[in-house]
């Protein structure tokens, strides 16, 4: 099944057990080719389908839910609902929503959602938090669509006043592991410049530690991708003895190399190659940074509905705050986008449309190409905004930590 260029295609086999394996591959802007593949399985008795990938990744979709698992093997599942949680693959919560309500001053009841977050990943590993952090969330609906928008708790006073002023001293940071930024810096005299550049790479830094197995049995060795690879290797080599005859399509299947597309996803899975970060997405992000912590500070919380009216929605950037998979707007190729991953409007949404048409603008190497424009739920968007508030929150903290003692 062609798509695009005569290089890009679809190759679809039938299972005797009604499953199906689709071998995709793409030419990149650049000549390369990019292979992919999966094999989806649906059940009619309880509605889901199921696509598990050649990298490990694995994909439920349900009547009313999506579960993602990723490298690590941890699984992240947004309800229809609005709530959402993530599961690591001992089963332990890493974080969960559920709702409750309160009384306004006015005495009425309002509805909400209660995040509680149980661990955070460091050094790539996830560590329990010593209390459970639990934040609010309103609810809002987006096109009938629920979902929740942090409503970010007010400091006191004092702690915004040390962002905005220097530095007594410079603090000293010690060199960016996840990323590469065009103009890298060893100290900082402006607050708000280290927690913007800190808002990139601390994200990146959990993108990461979500894409690396942590445990004894990565993920990409788990029977079923290791099953699929080889699944994928003898639909190819079928393809190739049934077009023997036709000249044409024989030229355009014989660059289709699963085996060695599998040990580049292997390399790319675990390998922390720094995400290059231009100057104008590192100082966008800063400015993005600097109106936060002011929003924070006026107790407003960031809304998709309010980016969209203003006059720098255009040049907005959001920055991908759990794994997503996505399809991309012109070829419908499926792609996947890590925390962290920073996307911005390729055209503003108009209508009653579910989807956003986003641009890729950095990301890690196993996510989708920067310069792809690929479709994005409105309500993950809104998702996006909650994740920068609330990472913004942590790095105030962070920072005020780092003025304390002079360094990072």
């Amino acid at each position: 099944m062609p798509h695009g260029n005569r290089n890009s295609f679809d190759i679809r086999q039938k299972n005797a057990d009604g499953s199906q394996i689709v071998v995709s591959q793409q030419q990149l802007p650049d000549g390369t080719k990019r292979v992919t593949g999966f094999k989806q399985t649906d059940d009619t008795r309880d509605g889901t389908t199921t696509r598990v990938y050649a990298d490990g990744r694995l994909v439920t979709q349900g009547r009313d839910f999506e579960r993602r698992s990723v490298g690590s093997g941890t699984s992240f599942v947004t309800h229809r609902n609005g709530l959402r949680a993530a599961v690591l693959p001992d089963g332990r919560p890493v974080f969960q929503d559920r709702f409750t309500s309160f009384r306004d001053q006015d005495g009425r009841e309002r509805r909400m959602i209660e995040r509680t977050r149980y661990a955070r990943w460091w050094n790539g590993r996830p560590e329990y938090e010593p209390r459970p952090v639990v934040r609010r969330y309103d609810v809002v609906y987006i096109h009938g669509a629920p979902v929740a928008q942090y409503r970010p708790s007010r400091f006191v006073p004092d702690d915004y006043r040390g962002h905005y002023a220097r530095f007594a001293v410079p603090v000293v940071v010690a060199a960016a592991t996840w990323v590469a930024f065009a103009s890298p810096v060893t100290s900082y005299n402006d607050p708000l410049a280290l927690m913007g550049d800190m808002q990139i790479s601390s994200a990146f830094e959990e993108g990461y530690a979500y894409s690396t197995p942590y445990g004894a049995s990565p993920v990409y060795d788990a029977p079923e991708a290791a099953t699929l690879r080889s699944q994928m290797t003898t639909v190819r080599q079928h393809v190739k003895t049934s077009v023997q005859g036709n000249a044409a399509l024989k030229d355009q299947l014989a660059g289709v190399d699963v085996q060695a597309a599998s040990s580049r996803v292997q390399e790319a899975v675990g390998s922390a190659v720094p995400i290059q970060i231009p100057e104008e997405v590192r100082q966008q992000v800063r400015k993005q940074v600097r109106l936060s912590v002011a929003m924070h500070q006026n107790g407003r919380p960031l809304v998709l509905a309010d980016v969209l009216a203003s006059g720098y929605a255009r040049i907005y950037l959001f920055q991908t705050a759990q794994p997503l998979n996505v399809a991309q707007a012109s070829a419908g190729v499926e792609c996947f986008l890590n925390t962290g991953d920073l996307i911005g409007f390729s055209k503003l949404p108009a209508g009653e449309g579910a989807f956003a048409e986003m641009k890729v603008v950095a990301s890690g190497s196993s996510s989708c190409l920067p310069g792809e424009v690929v479709l994005v739920r409105l309500t993950d968007l809104q998702e996006m905004l909650n994740g920068f508030s609330e990472r913004v929150e942590e790095n105030m903290q962070r920072v005020s930590a780092c003025a304390a003692s002079g360094k990072c």
